[in-house]
This record gives C-alpha cells, sequence and structure tokens, in this order.
C-alpha cells in the first residue's frame, strides 16, 4: 500500500476526529439547558426513560444537540466519514463491490435525509442539505462507475 493512501486515511482521521471533538464540546452545552432534554435527548429517553438530571444524559446526544444548533462541525464529521467510507470501500471491494457499497451507503444517507427532514432548527436543515448532498453524489457516482466500463466498450480502439 502506498504512502498516497495512508497519508489520506491520516488526514480524514484526523479530521473526523478533531470534528467528533469540537461535536462533542459544543453538544455538551445541551447539560445547561434542562428545557432542552425533552427534544434534545432521544438516545437517554431510550436508556433512562425519563431524562431527570444531567447525570442521565448519555454523549450520543451531545452530537445530537450539536447537530440541530451548531451544524458544521456534525457536518465535518459526515463528509469526513464518507470520504473514508469511500477510500476504505475502494481498497477493499473489488469494483462490482465497491459500486454496491457507494450505492448502498448513498441510499443510507438518503434515508437519514428523509428521518430528519422535519427538523424545525436550522441546524437540522443544514444537515438535510448535506445528507441529500452526500447521498445524492454517491448513488450518483456508482451509476456513474457502474456504467464507466460499458461506455469504453463503445469506444474504437485506434491502433
Amino acid at each position: 500500500m502506498s504512502i498516497k493512501y495512508w497519508s489520506q486515511v491520516g488526514i480524514g482521521l484526523l479530521v473526523l476526529g478533531f470534528s467528533t471533538l469540537v461535536s462533542w464540546y459544543e453538544g455538551s452545552a445541551l447539560l445547561d439547558h434542562a428545557w432542552e432534554w425533552r427534544y434534545s435527548a432521544p438516545f437517554s429517553e431510550m436508556v433512562h426513560g425519563s431524562v431527570t438530571g444531567s447525570s442521565d444524559i448519555v454523549a450520543l446526544d451531545f452530537f445530537v444537540y450539536a447537530a440541530k444548533f451548531s451544524p458544521l462541525y456534525p457536518g465535518m464529521m459526515i463528509i469526513s466519514a464518507s470520504y473514508l467510507f469511500i477510500l476504505i470501500g475502494f481498497r477493499l471491494f473489488r469494483q462490482t463491490g465497491f459500486r454496491l457499497s457507494l450505492a448502498l451507503l448513498g441510499v443510507i444517507y438518503l434515508a437519514s435525509c428523509v428521518i430528519i427532514s422535519s427538523s424545525p432548527t436550522a441546524g437540522g436543515n443544514t444537515l438535510f442539505w448535506w445528507f441529500l448532498l452526500v447521498g445524492v453524489l454517491m448513488v450518483v457516482a456508482a451509476c456513474i462507475i457502474h456504467l464507466f466500463p460499458f461506455l469504453r466498450l463503445r469506444r474504437p480502439y485506434n491502433q
């Protein structure tokens, strides 16, 4: 494996790690806003039932809160995770498996887009557009990669 591949993986992991830590920090403001626990702590409600104190809040809810009110770094998490999935998938799978994994990941992003489409916050709307853009790009890229060998076969070869 080449140095280009590992440097891209390293940079992708650094961006993902940095954006995750900043999102986690921004979302920790949820602990101070008790009126938001009902709307921004879905994982805590799944684990503990109802949230009665700040000790009941699960760390995943910090990302939900950060996505709702400051979506820049959660958006960076989406982009860098997508880049890493594409990079690792391209290296691990053969051409057919890569196309299928790319299309499946695009469909998962489009499903996530549908799930958060009714968000009343500006951050939710921003993440809706991020998921829509990345999902459509992945599905289109999978289709182009699928059709590309057929386009090459139709070209006349001049020798």
